[in-house]
């Protein structure tokens, strides 16, 4: 007789199986999650109940607490479902007991898809066996519930915090002591204040007329200061290439500014550091063709 009901049982679960639309549904999230990465804690968790040996729901308070679940669905639109079906060792064997989770758990997923729940907002439904799931089997009364469903609502993470940068920099204003001036955050968000802007044509070495005027003037500062040195810097804007263009155009640049002083009796001694920063200092956010163009560029200090 035992082996007839277990056949007899075996037999109505893979009827009731064959019936439904899709048997098993993993969604298009379903990637986001295994089951290794489930809730430790009973939090987001909610057990459905069911009779012994029995893959259908009859209680009408069981299906309030799943109708709970579908209007915080409808309410929050982030939120999204995972469904696991557990049986318990003594409803059956091992697979008449895999088959029994899998369709407590698609009755879950039926009764929600019934209510209007988009089926994309449903991540994995698994039939878990008489397997353990880690979390708390008991219910609110503190009784096992080991014929179950188990809900798992996967809560999106908190949108990130808005941080007003009015200069977009890239330095929040909180911390920007020059928040209307395009700067840097080792300068705490200012920039090079002292810096003697030395202009370039855009994927340009070469000195064009508009930068003999600056270039000039600091040979003026050094012949009347005999004691001031200089440091130069070469710039590029990302846009003139990638990292590696950009880091020996910048060193181009720099060169170049390097001779002129030199073809200019500047002696060698006076010029301290000559350094290539590639495209790594923009002095703007580069919106427009002459922001681009001002990136194109050399930068002369002063050391007094």
């Amino acid at each position: 007789m035992k082996n007839l009901f277990t056949f007899l049982l075996l037999s109505f679960i893979l009827s009731q199986l064959k019936a439904q639309i899709v048997p098993v549904r993993i969604g298009k999230a379903a990637s986001q999650l295994n089951i290794s990465q489930r809730p430790s804690t009973d939090s987001g968790l909610i057990i459905i109940p069911f009779e012994y040996r029995q893959s259908a729901l009859y209680v009408p308070h069981t299906f309030m607490v799943i109708d709970s679940v579908v209007n915080l669905l409808f309410k929050n639109e982030g939120i999204t479902l995972s469904i696991f079906g557990y049986a318990h060792f003594e409803e059956g064997n091992d697979t008449i007991n895999k088959y029994l989770a899998l369709d407590r758990a698609l009755f879950v997923r039926n009764f929600i898809l019934g209510r209007g729940v988009n089926e994309d907002r449903l991540l994995l439904i698994k039939g878990m066996g008489a397997t353990k799931s880690g979390n708390s089997i008991d219910d609110k009364n503190g009784h096992s519930v080991n014929s179950r469903a188990e809900l798992i609502l996967n809560y999106p993470p908190p949108p990130p915090p808005i941080i007003y940068d009015r200069d977009e920099d890239g330095v929040a204003d909180t911390t920007d002591a020059c928040a209307d001036e395009f700067g840097y955050a080792e300068k705490n968000g200012c920039p090079d204040k002292d810096a003697i802007i030395i202009p370039f044509e855009n994927y340009g070495a070469w000195l064009a007329s508009k930068s003999y005027s600056a270039l000039n003037n600091v040979i003026k500062t050094l012949q009347e200061n005999p004691l001031y040195s200089i440091r130069i810097e070469g710039h590029a804007y990302k846009t003139e290439g990638v990292n590696s263009v950009c880091t020996a155009l910048a060193a181009q640049r720099a060169s170049m500014v390097v001779q002129y002083f030199l073809s200019r009796n500047i002696l060698t001694k006076r010029i301290t550091t000559v350094e290539s920063f590639s495209n790594r200092r923009p002095i703007n956010t580069g919106k427009n063709p002459e922001q681009i163009l001002s990136n194109a560029r050399a930068q002369v200090f002063l050391i007094k």
